[in-house]
């Protein structure tokens, strides 16, 4: 059956054991603390080192130089700069493949002694030095370029060492510290596309030309729901969404967004949902969003040992049933969770453990590093469940285990999609393709 496809067997209720249940009156964080420590996701070398090409743009301007006076170069890079003015620059495939493209990123900086070109899962955090850019003597530009597939989204950013000064991601004491410092970089100033990532800082994003689009996440004029904050079970904070149209007599289908703090703040997800609803590509529904809280704490409830799943079917779901003005549909399939990267992997947790509570899962770029939901599924199938699995194609820890959960839940009647993108671990497409994962999940089985 290919993935995707509705299986063709009949639909029963799998029964859920209950032995990971907590009782009702317990918080989420007494719950989490009797779990595991933090585990850390594996730290693999990329299996191929990031396809590093040369651009003849750049070629063809260091050859002029050379014909010329060397105080003369730098007037030739500004010239140059001022025929491509946006960031980065794309040329055709010199070897004229229809399909690829030699994408450029420069910078200026007279000051720098190194400039890292942080990539979203094109870096390799294992070997930072082949994302070093190259540097045009006598002048200040600075220079690196990949060969890539046209439909490849990422974003980026540049982290700089200055003369004298040690560069920001040398002499950490571990990986997580890299990455922090990763992920303080500047963003691009001749690349007018940018978005905020998960450490609050602007980053620029390249999108190429067959990337998938952004259009849902802007204002259209569509009538906006009402979105209000609250203090929610076990002093949770949380932020429901109304539609405004509001619920129907029969209740708005529920969307629960795990680290709903990003999505109802940085990336516009109230803005996506107001569209699809004026445009009739979903159902109006209500949306709650989940505050992910500290560092260690999203960790520990996020988790596949964590409590997250039972605390929003016994905690959150009851306290939202008597939320005014927000009524909700009864049916367990009209539920669906969303969430990305420990998140996509407690959606997924949700459909698996409680099938009496949830009936959808979005699942971005989850994380099956770790298996216990893998294998509870292949116990358990939940075959009542529509479950949407996307994955970045650069994700090269990631892709493997979800083409092969997606595959084993197919192969056990359930009704899965896959959808891969070329794009790593990173809300530059997560953004992108929710829209699409939306519509599939509130657009049928009689949500509207």
């Amino acid at each position: 059956m290919a993935l995707g496809e509705r299986a063709g067997c009949q639909i029963r209720r799998i029964p859920c054991e209950q032995w990971w249940r907590r009782g009702l009156g317990d918080s989420l964080r007494k719950m989490s603390a009797a779990t595991p420590s933090r585990r850390q996701p594996p730290k693999v070398r990329r299996p191929e080192p990031a396809p590093v090409a040369e651009s003849a743009l750049i070629t063809g301007l260091t050859q002029q130089m050379h014909h010329h006076p060397t105080s003369d170069r730098q007037q030739a890079v500004d010239a140059f700069l001022g025929q491509h003015p946006t960031s980065p620059i794309v040329e055709p495939d010199p070897a004229g493949d229809a399909h690829h493209r030699i994408v450029t990123f420069v910078r200026q900086d007279a000051n720098a002694a190194e400039v890292l070109l942080f990539v979203n899962r094109l870096t390799d955090e294992t070997d930072l030095d082949r994302s070093l850019m190259q540097h045009v003597a006598g002048t200040d530009l600075w220079h690196l370029s990949y060969r890539m597939r046209d439909d490849w989204v990422a974003s980026y950013s540049f982290n700089v060492a200055k003369a004298g000064e040690l560069a920001p991601w040398r002499g950490q004491p571990d990986q997580r510290g890299i990455r922090e410092a990763l992920d303080h970089g500047e963003p691009d100033t001749r690349n007018p596309l940018t978005m905020t990532n998960r450490a609050g800082r602007r980053v620029s994003v390249v999108a190429l030309e067959a990337a998938p689009g952004d259009h849902w996440s802007t204002p259209h004029g569509a009538p906006a729901g009402e979105l209000t904050a609250h203090t929610g079970p076990d002093g949770r904070r949380l932020w429901v969404y109304l539609p405004a149209g509001g619920c129907g007599a029969d209740g708005a289908p529920l969307l629960i967004v795990l680290d709903g703090d990003v999505w109802r703040g940085t990336q516009p997800l109230p803005t996506m949902l107001d569209n699809l609803i004026e445009a009739q590509a979903i159902a109006p529904v209500v949306a709650v969003f989940v505050d992910s809280a500290d560092r260690e704490q999203r960790w520990s409830e996020l988790d596949e040992h964590g409590g997250i799943a039972d605390w929003m079917a016994d905690r959150l779901r009851p306290w939202l049933t008597e939320l005014p003005n927000a009524s909700i549909a009864t049916n367990p399939q009209h539920t669906v969770v969303v969430g990305q990267s420990l998140g996509g992997l407690a959606a997924l947790a949700a459909v698996v453990r409680r099938p009496d509570a949830f009936g959808g899962a979005i699942a971005q770029s989850a994380a099956l590093w770790q298996t216990d939901v893998v294998d509870e599924a292949a116990a358990r199938p939940p075959r009542e469940a529509r479950i949407e699995i996307q994955v970045g194609q650069q994700e090269w820890v990631l892709l493997p285990p979800a083409r092969a959960f997606a595959a084993q839940l197919a192969g056990d009647g359930v009704d899965v999609r896959l959808t891969e993108v070329n794009g790593g671990h990173d809300y530059a497409w997560w953004r992108r393709t929710l829209p699409d994962a939306l519509q599939r999940l509130f657009a049928e089985r009689g949500t509207r």
